[in-house]
């Protein structure tokens, strides 16, 4: 659960007029059940989202964050198999992570800046300090643009010049501004836009596909030329459902290497244009429901359009990693391991 995934709660939280404190998982060392960046908030009406650990070790951080919102100290704290609590909140992986443990202020303009960050979309780095001289500020750096300070001109250039390295990136670990100073150090989050998949067919495939992968973090749309099937509410997690043939909607959609595209239409009208401008533009993914004669026929139509076969190498077909699926679920699910093992998952 990254800072994307929990900021609207937080500030529903902040609107109604409870505190909220928030847990991050800056640094993991061996095994772990959650990369670092993952949160876990709580709100002073004993809500909460998120986690850093899969349950392992969040009873003790809520106890923790409670004592915050009482008037606590930030701090950060270590967990590990080897430490004195490894029976009661350790970890049984066998790892270590650091949490670092923050009241949430909600009217700091850095928070302001991020949650516009996050929802245009456009690259940006969070710095938030962990070391003695960095220590409860933070930075949000953009790529023309900056907001917040570490109280001197030096750190702030010294971050510039660090965040330059991670903007664009997806990425979130500890660094030293001031390289072997570990008082400088800050935890670093770079935002990059959310990938995109866009499901062509509006099938019974695609409903579940749209609904698992915008829960995984997937921007979904939806392109279906059929009006009796381009209904919105047949697709409550998408973004949008655009009806309009593939190549028209493909074109203006504008897709670039963060976009993946899966073809479930199972119909030649549907499917071939679809490829064909899927293909010639720059996305990351292109996926095409079918077996292995649908494959043959689809590629002999691309070839004839033009395309070269490393090109049409470029086709993920069958769509989705095998494993005996059958059923629309269970196929989607097959659709989805394929994207994340291709990288393709946020």
């Amino acid at each position: 659960m990254t800072l994307r995934s929990v900021r609207e709660e937080m500030d529903r939280w902040a609107d109604r007029g409870d505190r909220v404190a928030v847990a991050t998982l800056i640094e993991v060392r061996r095994s772990a059940p959650l990369p670092a960046g993952a949160k876990f908030a709580i709100s002073s009406g004993d809500e909460l989202v998120g986690s850093i650990s899969s349950g392992c070790v969040e009873g003790d951080v809520h106890e923790r964050l409670m004592a915050l919102l009482g008037g606590g100290s930030p701090q950060t704290v270590t967990y590990g198999i080897t430490d004195e609590m490894a029976f009661g909140v350790g970890l049984s992986c066998g790892g270590e992570i650091d949490v670092l443990l923050e009241v949430h202020d909600p009217e700091d303009p850095v928070w302001h800046r991020v949650t516009e960050v996050l929802a245009s979309q456009t690259p940006g780095v969070l710095l938030t300090g962990v070391g003695s001289r960095t220590k409860s500020r933070s930075l949000l750096l953009e790529a023309n643009a900056s907001t917040g300070s570490f109280g001197s001109e030096e750190l702030d250039a010294q971050a510039r010049s660090r965040a330059n390295e991670l903007m664009g990136r997806s990425d979130a670990r500890v660094i030293e501004l001031a390289p072997g100073d570990p008082d400088t150090a800050v935890f670093a989050e770079s935002f990059v836009p959310v990938p995109r998949l866009v499901i062509v067919g509006a099938t019974p495939i695609g409903q579940a596909l749209s609904a698992m992968a915008a829960r995984t973090g997937f921007e979904v749309i939806v392109v279906e030329p059929r009006s009796a099937f381009a209904k919105a509410d047949r697709f409550p997690d998408a973004r949008e459902v655009i009806e309009a043939w593939p190549d028209d909607a493909l074109d203006a959609l504008g897709l670039d290497p963060r976009t993946s595209v899966v073809i479930l239409a199972h119909d030649e009208k549907i499917d071939e244009p679809a490829l064909d401008v899927s293909l010639r533009s720059s996305c990351g993914y292109v996926g095409l429901l079918g077996g292995r004669r649908t494959q043959k026929q689809r590629r002999a139509a691309l070839l004839a359009r033009g395309l070269d076969e490393a090109t049409c190498d470029r086709v993920h077909g069958p769509v989705g990693l095998d494993i005996g699926a059958r059923t629309p679920e269970q196929i989607a699910v097959s659709i989805l391991a394929e994207l994340i093992a291709s990288g393709r998952a946020p």
